[in-house]
């Protein structure tokens, strides 16, 4: 079993901050869970391209708000609490954060440490 405190990732190489956003990682490739957990927070304002082409991710929104808008479809889809979204691999889309956003996100398979996700258009 794998009990961890979030706190104890802070500063360390779990603990990836950028101008953009904040992203703790909880489980990574290195634990052995077979999934990646990251508990991340967005600033408002920020406006990014992400997506993996190797790995399903799952972001819940936990608070705050955003927009989604899927680069292969051109979908746009509102994110507030409770909404989650699925990414398969190959997948690309922006976020704009309206206010600040905090997300859980799943990872399969888990990064291995301080990948971005941030893709060109």
């Amino acid at each position: 079993m794998i009990f961890r405190d979030i706190a104890d990732a802070f500063g360390t190489k779990r603990d990836v901050r950028n101008e953009n956003y904040h992203s703790t990682r909880l489980l990574l490739a290195e634990d052995g869970a077979g999934v990646g957990l990251n508990d991340v927070v967005l600033n408002p304002g920020v406006e990014g391209a992400y997506g993996y082409p190797d790995r399903t991710e799952i972001a819940y929104c936990v608070s705050g708000a955003a927009t989604v808008v899927d680069l292969g479809t051109g979908e746009e889809h509102a994110v507030v609490p409770g909404v989650l979204w699925v990414a398969p691999p190959g997948s690309k889309f922006t976020l704009v954060a309206t206010e600040p956003l905090r997300l859980i996100c799943v990872f399969d398979p888990p990064l291995e440490g301080t990948e971005t996700g941030i893709i060109d258009r």
